[in-house]
């Protein structure tokens, strides 16, 4: 997308007015470029940065004010977030009491709980700026709400004959800031609220009695209930539903609902003076590249400004529906990971994976349509996984390596989970789906696996009895965790091998060594790794196409790779050792041998 001052939202490509690394490096000439455009670009330019580059672009402006101000309340609170609480003092000096309300919002509920920590934390770090909205937020926000407040971190008490309660406030903090009304602070941490209590009496004296004797009046259950209630009536007008309303996200779709239009600008909430749209959902787009790349083809800015609009509603959904802390970071975007992962699905199979036809499909279908689509494909891997766990039960346990089971166990999560090797590092990073091809995989996964346990049951004659037999009489390996499918399909190679027979059953340890001299090449190296012969490979592979299989050309391609692993495993494990020396079995894995012969 050009980089134009227009009202549409771009992807988060770094086009700015000058270098990025200038913010850091030079200032100086920030400063001078920020002074010669307006508010409403430099909001713009400012929204293509994240976290703390953001708010450095932020503190370089000339009206750093205005575009604190201008920013909307999602964008801001998710930049926050990302620069951490602690470092973004110069930003919540400024924000307004609206976009206050909505920090507030997330921060200090966990569902319908007041978290007064939460609170205190956000106060005490207000009370360190100078002019801070903080008073103006208690002048102008919901009454209840501040009753919460300061009902779960002081107590009010007063000496006359029906407010004369001062039992339990033995050793707590005390102020008296008009010889009325006693206030005892229940935390140890109270200097912050202090001061507030006393920034509010001298400039709203009304408002600050009223407060304290709602303190001392308001029945503590009603109150919090009554605040929630409000809390919940604001964080609706912004996108973030009730429970009920966010889990029918995860409803079928109905035909009716790809009938339904696009939306406009005018039906999202904007108290802002800029009509901008939030673009931090566009940040992880390039998980996405599909969606990426269609969004990059829409020529409609105003429909780029509803996109993101309806990511973020979307993001919020997912978040209630999931019950998950939505002040949570890491929470956060892994929703809205699942979100874009989710359209990102629908519109690949909305559009044939063709682009053009994205693009048209993405102007006029809701973004929540899409993530439905997706959702049900997700849905119907996970009934098919869930199926073939039924249909084969305690046998898997003798076919599936740890990082098998692994794959399957997160196909039938709650939400259907890719499972893959975190980098270099030995544990599985489980992650949501992101496209059709990670779909297809996972289905190709499944099906492969149909024909591995259909080729162990009827063509190498495993079940588990016969396979509790065969452990019995095993020196190695020594638990059974240790034996898969490969194990069962090498030791059906070996028997091939050396007794032209197909069976799984274990070998002495003389018939293993045996097989190793047949079953490798000469070395020319005294170290290196031998190679297995093709030829005999070839051979077993030729008799095993010789079962009663009903074989199909995916069969075929499957047990081809099954070979290549066995290959693989073979010569990772045997092919450095020496068949005519001692071979300590315990620490090779592939090969079954009996009991008595090691």
């Amino acid at each position: 997308m050009k980089n134009v001052t227009d009202s549409s939202n771009k992807l988060p490509d770094g086009v700015l007015p000058f270098p990025v690394e200038w913010i850091r490096e030079h200032p100086g000439k920030v400063e001078e470029a920020l002074a010669k455009l307006s508010v409403e670009d430099q909001i713009r330019y400012a929204m293509q940065l994240r976290g703390p580059q953001m708010q450095a672009f932020i503190n370089l402006s000339p009206n750093a004010h205005a575009l604190i101000r201008g920013l909307p309340p999602e964008e801001l609170y998710q930049m926050i977030k990302e620069t951490g609480l602690g470092e973004s003092l110069p930003v919540l000096a400024v924000m307004s009491s609206n976009q206050l309300q909505y920090s507030f919002d997330l921060e200090w509920w966990q569902r319908d709980r007041f978290v007064p920590e939460c609170a205190l934390e956000w106060l005490e770090l207000l009370d360190k700026c100078d002019d801070s909205s903080i008073l103006e937020w208690l002048q102008t926000e919901e009454f209840e709400q501040k009753v919460v407040l300061f009902q779960s971190l002081i107590k009010v008490c007063k000496d006359d004959e029906m407010t004369d309660s001062y039992e339990g406030v033995e050793g707590m903090p005390h102020l008296n800031l008009d010889g009325v009304y006693d206030i005892y602070f229940k935390t140890e941490e109270h200097a912050a609220l202090k001061r507030l209590i006393a920034l509010l009496r001298s400039e709203d004296q009304g408002l600050c009695e009223s407060l304290l004797e709602a303190v001392i009046w308001y029945p503590v259950t009603q109150t919090v209930e009554k605040a929630y209630r409000w809390r919940l009536t604001r964080t609706a007008e912004r996108g973030i539903p009730d429970f009920e309303e966010a889990i029918g996200v995860y409803s079928r779709l109905s035909p009716e609902a790809l009938k339904t239009s696009v939306p406009e600008l005018e039906d999202f909430a904007y108290p802002q003076e800029f009509n901008i749209a939030p673009t931090y959902p566009l940040s992880l787009v390039g998980g996405v590249p599909f969606f990426k790349d269609v969004i990059l083809l829409l020529d409609n800015p105003e429909r780029v400004n509803t996109i993101c609009w309806e990511l973020v509603y979307l993001a919020n959904k997912i978040m209630v529906a999931d019950q998950i802390d939505p002040s949570n970071l890491e929470m956060r975007e892994e929703s809205l990971k699942k979100v874009l992962g989710y359209v990102n699905i629908g519109l690949e199979l909305g559009a044939s994976s063709d682009l053009g036809k994205g693009g048209k499909l993405l102007g006029r279908t809701q973004i929540q349509a899409l993530f439905q689509v997706g959702y049900q494909q997700l849905m119907s891997l996970k009934w098919k996984a869930e199926n073939f766990l039924k249909e084969n039960g305690s046998f898997l346990q003798w076919m599936f390596a740890e990082f098998h089971k692994d794959q399957l166990a997160a196909l039938v999560d709650r939400f259907p989970r890719v499972a893959e090797v975190d980098g270099d590092k030995e544990s599985l990073n489980w992650r949501h789906f992101a496209s059709v091809e990670e779909v297809r995989n996972a289905e190709s996964l499944l099906d492969r696996w149909m024909f591995y346990l259909r080729f162990a049951r009827k063509g190498l004659g495993l079940n588990d009895e016969l396979i509790k037999q065969y452990m019995e009489r095993c020196d190695v390996p020594e638990k059974d965790d240790e034996a898969d499918l490969i194990v069962w399909t090498m030791m059906a190679f070996a028997r091939f091998t050396l007794f032209k027979k197909i069976s799984c059953e274990p070998l002495p340890e003389l018939a293993a060594k045996s097989f190793l001299e047949i079953i490798f090449l000469p070395g020319i190296f005294r170290d290196e790794v031998r190679q297995c012969d093709d030829a005999l490979v070839e051979s077993f592979h030729q008799e095993l196409l010789k079962l009663p299989l009903a074989w199909v050309e995916a069969d075929r391609k499957f047990l081809s790779e099954l070979l290549n692993e066995c290959v693989l495993r073979l010569q990772g494990q045997f092919g450095r050792l020496d068949p005519k020396s001692e071979i300590d079995w315990r620490f090779t894995h592939g090969l079954c041998i009996t009991k008595g012969n090691i």
